[in-house]
C-alpha cells in the first residue's frame, strides 16, 4: 500500500503541470520523466516543475527510465500514435480525454491494451471526482425517481484575440481541434454515465470557425422509453456550466458539473437540499489508476474501455452529420 509509482509524461503543454501537482498531492508517486517532441519546452516544463528527467524523444525517455505508468498528455491528434507507443513498450497508460479522433483509433489501443493486458484508461477525471460519487449514488438509490431528462452545457469564452491565432489548438483541424472533442466529451460522457448506454437516435447541429472545425455544438439524444438530453459545448459562447437532471420524483441540479463540488436536490413539497461534497481534482482519478495497478486491473470498473468506445462512437456519428473531418482521417 505504500508503494510509489514512477509515472512519465508523453507531452509538456498546459496539461502536464496540472497532473504533475495532483500526483504529488497524493502521495503516491513522482512524475520522475516528462518528453516532449521539444527538448526546449520539456527543459521549460523541468524549470518549472523541477522534474528529475527530461526528453527531446519519447522513445528516449521509454528505453531510459524505469516507469510504472505514462500519462498521455498531448493534443487529441496523437494520443492514438503515443498510447500505441507505450503499450507497444509494456507500459500501462493513463490517456487524456479525448481518448482518440475516432472510434477505429480507439478500437485499436484498447484491442492492443486488451491483448497485451496491460492498464489503460481515458483520463475522465470528472468520472472520479466526489460529487460525481455522490451523484451516482443518488440516482442509483432512486432519489429522484426515473431519470427522464438530462440538460448539460459545457461553454467557455475565449479571449478575442485568441480566436484569430493560427496556431490555436482549438481552431486546427491538424490537431482534431474544434469544441466536440476538448469540451463535448464533457457532456456526452456525462449522459452515457446517466442513461447506462449510448443514444437510440441523436440529432445535432455546429457553428464552424473558418478552419471548418466545430467552435459551437449542440446534441439532441433520445433513449429508450422517451428519456432525452439536451447537450451544448462552445468555446466562443458563455453560458453557465451545468447539469440539470429531471427525474419523475425530482431534480438534481449540479453547478459546473465538470468540476462540481455541490449538488442541489428538489423534490416537490421539500424546500431544496444542497449536498457539500470534496472540492474536485485529478487526484481521484490518479489515486484510482494506482488502485488498479495495485489490484492487477487492466481496466476501471469506473471508466471501462468500452463506454470509452461508445463515446467515441457517438462523437463520430455527431461529426458525420456535419461532414467534419480531422486531417489525416
Amino acid at each position: 500500500m505504500n508503494r510509489e509509482f514512477r509515472w512519465g509524461i508523453i507531452g509538456c503543454g498546459i496539461i502536464a503541470p496540472k497532473f504533475f501537482q495532483a500526483l504529488e498531492n497524493t502521495s503516491e508517486g513522482h512524475v520522475i520523466a516528462a518528453a516532449s517532441k521539444s527538448l526546449h519546452r520539456a527543459k521549460r516544463l523541468q524549470r518549472k516543475l523541477g522534474i528529475e528527467h527530461v526528453y527531446g524523444s519519447y522513445a528516449e525517455m521509454l528505453d531510459r527510465e524505469q516507469l510504472d505508468a505514462v500519462y498521455i498528455a498531448t493534443s487529441h491528434n496523437f494520443h492514438f500514435e503515443n498510447a500505441k507507443f507505450c503499450l507497444e513498450r509494456g507500459l500501462p497508460v493513463l490517456v487524456e480525454k479525448a481518448f482518440a479522433r475516432n472510434a477505429k483509433e480507439a478500437s485499436e489501443v484498447i484491442a492492443l491494451a486488451r491483448e497485451r493486458k496491460l492498464f489503460c484508461m481515458e483520463a475522465m477525471w470528472t468520472r472520479f471526482n466526489p460529487a460525481t460519487i455522490k451523484l451516482r449514488e443518488l440516482l442509483r438509490d432512486g432519489a429522484i425517481g426515473d431519470v427522464q431528462h438530462l440538460r448539460a452545457a459545457f461553454c467557455v469564452h475565449m479571449p478575442p484575440g485568441m480566436k484569430t491565432m493560427p496556431w490555436n489548438r482549438m481552431y486546427s483541424p491538424r490537431l482534431a481541434g474544434g469544441a466536440l472533442l476538448d469540451i463535448g466529451v464533457y457532456p456526452i460522457a456525462y449522459a452515457r454515465m446517466i442513461f447506462g448506454g449510448p443514444p437510440i437516435r441523436m440529432s445535432s447541429s455546429a457553428k464552424m470557425t473558418w478552419t471548418g472545425v466545430d467552435k459551437t455544438s449542440e446534441y439532441h439524444f433520445e433513449y429508450s422509453g422517451g428519456r432525452k438530453a439536451e447537450l451544448i459545448a462552445s468555446f466562443v459562447e458563455e453560458r453557465p456550466r451545468e447539469a440539470v437532471i429531471t427525474g419523475t420524483h425530482g431534480i438534481i441540479s449540479v453547478p459546473h458539473f465538470s468540476g462540481a463540488a455541490r449538488l442541489v436536490i428538489t423534490r416537490s413539497g421539500y424546500a431544496p437540499e444542497t449536498i457539500e461534497c470534496e472540492a474536485p481534482g485529478f487526484e481521484y482519478e490518479i489515486r484510482e489508476v494506482h488502485r488498479c495497478l495495485r489490484e492487477g486491473l487492466t481496466e476501471s470498473p469506473a471508466m471501462p474501455l468500452d463506454e470509452t468506445l461508445e463515446t467515441m462512437r457517438t462523437m463520430d456519428a455527431l461529426r458525420a452529420q456535419w461532414g467534419m473531418k480531422y486531417h489525416g482521417e
